[in-house]
């Protein structure tokens, strides 16, 4: 898909995490692939991010410039305590959640809220030891693509932290959740399989000799 050595393993993480804990990981990329085919953009204006608390996402999707982004995000909040961001035209805000995960073990907390597409406000509190995802309990409005971002940096005793208040949990993952999830493996809709076989194919080589010599399969190895 165009996707440089790193950033693909980055964009394959984070559909896979949503996979496996049944938020529809294959789904979205199924649906986006053919906006994010041959197309990778990751460049991030960091005299725009450092200027502003307000970034636009040009609805550039979070595959491409979600590690990039996160990195910065953390380091600004290892600096300064806490850092409190919105971002503007983000056309897939569910990658946003695995994105923040990987650095839940680093901070004390992270809250993220954004309106789903059936026009509900989902808040979201990560913390090392479990994600609840809920309906947002807030007032606060919120714009068509954007997402509200806030990170507290761990052990900061001078922060009162607080989680986004939700109406009801729809959602928790923690560490039996993910046992459990792990045990019945992966179970993609066929349809949008599909289109991701589609595309896997393409890294596909022809059997024969030549190809065997040059290393192509598995062989013996079975993988």
């Amino acid at each position: 898909m165009g996707f440089p050595y790193g950033a693909d393993e980055d964009a394959a993480y984070m559909t896979t995490w949503l996979e496996l804990y049944k938020l529809g990981g294959i789904q979205k990329l199924a649906s986006l692939s053919n906006k994010l085919d041959k197309k990778y953009n990751a460049k991030i204006n960091l005299n725009e991010i450092q200027s502003s608390s307000v970034i636009n996402l040009y609805n550039i999707s979070l595959l491409m410039k979600g590690p990039g982004l996160f990195d910065y995000f953390f380091q600004m909040t290892k600096k300064n305590n806490f850092t409190e961001i919105i971002i503007n035209n983000c056309i897939d805000p569910i990658f946003i959640i695995p994105l923040a995960q990987k650095f839940s073990d680093k901070l004390e907390l992270i809250n993220e809220c954004w309106i789903n597409d059936k026009n509900k406000k989902i808040g979201i509190n990560i913390s090392k030891k479990k994600i609840v995802i809920g309906q947002l309990k807030t007032k606060k409005v919120l714009a068509d693509k954007q997402v509200f971002l806030q990170f507290i940096k761990k052990n900061n005793k001078s922060l009162e932290i607080k989680k986004l208040k939700l109406l009801e949990i729809e959602y928790e993952i923690n560490y039996i959740v993910k046992q459990k999830h792990l045990e019945k493996s992966l179970n993609p809709n066929s349809s949008d399989w599909d289109v991701i076989s589609k595309l896997a194919h393409r890294t596909f080589v022809p059997e024969s000799e030549e190809s065997r010599k040059k290393g192509a399969g598995g062989g013996d190895d079975n993988d």
